[in-house]
């Protein structure tokens, strides 16, 4: 039959009556008749079949689930006397949230932009306020975040009897004699530590902390930096690591805030490695959030601080422990407690040489006398801390002397408490005294990451200033 087919040759005797002839196989049923097998039966066929199958099932369990899930939703607005609007309002209810809050957002964040704009033009409108403000969009309004914060008590009493311990130390008596022994009248009208001790470059460091609330950290350890620096005569020029207190010191702080005094405790009992870029532990939190960052980001870095005793692949001076570095002394300058509960109601008194000399002296230091001490410890053996209420038109500094802007209602603008390194001292045009500061915002902030600040309002609230000896 195929050979007639093909070529016409042998054809067959046409029957009595006309052959009914089947349809023409098509190409795909011809490819589909190479493989049937023996027996007559098709394997491809076979597989369609199974596929299908398959297929049928997949559609019928995705059914049931879908079912299964509108019940669930049909119950839940039930309960919330929805009806069917409720399956509705639950499958869009989500987005609908997102959209209404993405434009609360933006309603506040506008309002607050006019509110600030507002703060910075009444600072430049004001005469004679000595400073000048230019707006940063990352200034932010004050507003409660929710941070918790947890002490353990009995660490934390640790630390207050290591600072007891230093204050009635043979180190602490003779650094008490040498405040005692220099002149207030040596003293200079100005004084910036860069001048002095120009051989230690770290004193000039501006670091940015980024979006961890650790200003009590990279403040008291460029402290501790500036310290070692000098204490060696300009023979360690490295710049030590806050990331090694953030990370590993339990009862310093967090990415909400800490204590430099326990930072600086730290250094003496546990030591501090170094950092910088190229160091053994490199500060480690995101930059790009902002100048300064908002407190809304610090929840993000909380979550990435761990303790790593460790040095970064590219450091090999030393391991980890080798390349700790330690104070002799932690103290404070100014009369402070210290919480001790998570609670925040138990609190101690801490030795500090304001006090001291306080408790030495017929009347109590004055104002201007109490400055002299810290200009003297500043004089003598480098830069110290200073934790003071920020409040919102200082994070628009540009330049000059700063002062808080009205001075009515300025509890009301208060974002945070904050820490910085107190380099210098000075005078202003009309006399008024000021400190010289390193911010913790990057060079980008203020006048070169620096700014000048009269504290006269502020010394009711309390002014913290810590430090250590190297």
């Amino acid at each position: 039959m195929e050979s007639t087919r093909r070529n016409g040759a042998a054809r067959q005797r046409r029957p009595q009556k006309e052959e009914i002839r089947a349809p023409r196989p098509t190409t795909m049923e011809k490819e589909h008749a190479s493989f049937r097998s023996p027996g007559g039966g098709s394997a491809a066929a076979r597989r369609r079949s199974n596929c299908l199958l398959a297929l049928l099932t997949i559609i019928a369990l995705l059914g049931v689930a879908i079912l299964l899930a509108a019940v669930g939703l049909y119950m839940k607005s039930q309960q919330a006397g929805g009806g069917l609007e409720g399956v509705f309002r639950g499958l869009t209810g989500g987005e609908k949230r997102k959209e209404e809050s993405t434009v609360e957002e933006v309603e506040e964040s506008t309002e607050n932009k006019e509110y600030l704009r507002k703060l910075v033009k009444a600072v430049n409108d004001q005469p004679g306020i000595g400073w000048k403000a230019k707006f940063n969009k990352f200034g932010v309004k004050n507003k409660s975040y929710g941070f918790k914060y947890t002490r353990n008590e009995t660490e934390v009493r640790k630390y207050l009897e290591h600072l007891k311990r230093y204050f009635n130390s043979d180190r602490m008596k003779k650094h008490l004699a040498e405040i005692d022994s220099l002149s207030a009248s040596s003293l200079p009208t100005h004084f910036d530590a860069r001048t002095k001790w120009a051989h230690c470059p770290s004193i000039s460091n501006v670091p940015n902390q980024g979006g961890c609330g650790s200003c009590y950290a990279v403040a008291s350890i460029g402290v501790a930096s500036d310290r070692a620096c000098i204490a060696s005569n300009g023979t360690f020029v490295s710049l030590l690591s806050p990331q090694d207190v953030l990370g590993c010191c339990s009862v310093c702080g967090n990415c909400f805030g800490g204590d430099p005094l326990k930072a600086l405790t730290y250094w003496v009992e546990e030591g501090i490695v170094t950092g910088g870029r190229d160091g053994c532990r490199p500060y480690g939190f995101d930059l790009s959030c902002g100048v300064p960052c908002s407190p809304g980001t610090f929840r993000k870095s909380e979550t990435e601080r761990v303790c790593k005793k460790q040095c970064q692949s590219i450091y090999y001076q030393n391991d980890y422990d080798a390349d700790k570095h330690f104070a002799s002394i932690a103290y404070s300058m100014y009369p402070r407690s210290m919480t001790m509960d998570a609670g925040g109601t138990v609190r101690e008194q801490v030795p500090s040489i304001i006090g001291h000399l306080n408790s030495t002296s017929p009347t109590p230091l004055s104002l201007n006398e109490i400055r002299t001490v810290l200009k003297k410890e500043l004089y003598l053996s480098g830069p110290f801390t200073m934790a003071f209420p920020v409040t919102e038109e200082f994070l628009h500094y540009s330049s000059g002397v700063f002062v808080p802007h009205p001075v009515e209602e300025f509890l009301s603008r208060v974002v945070y408490w904050h820490v910085v390194k107190v380099i210098g001292w000075g005078q202003g045009e009309s006399g008024e005294h000021y400190w010289l500061c390193v911010n913790s915002f990057g060079r980008n902030w203020g006048d070169n990451g620096v700014f000048k600040i009269n504290t006269d309002s502020m010394e009711k609230f309390g002014l913290e200033y810590e430090t250590a000896l190297a």
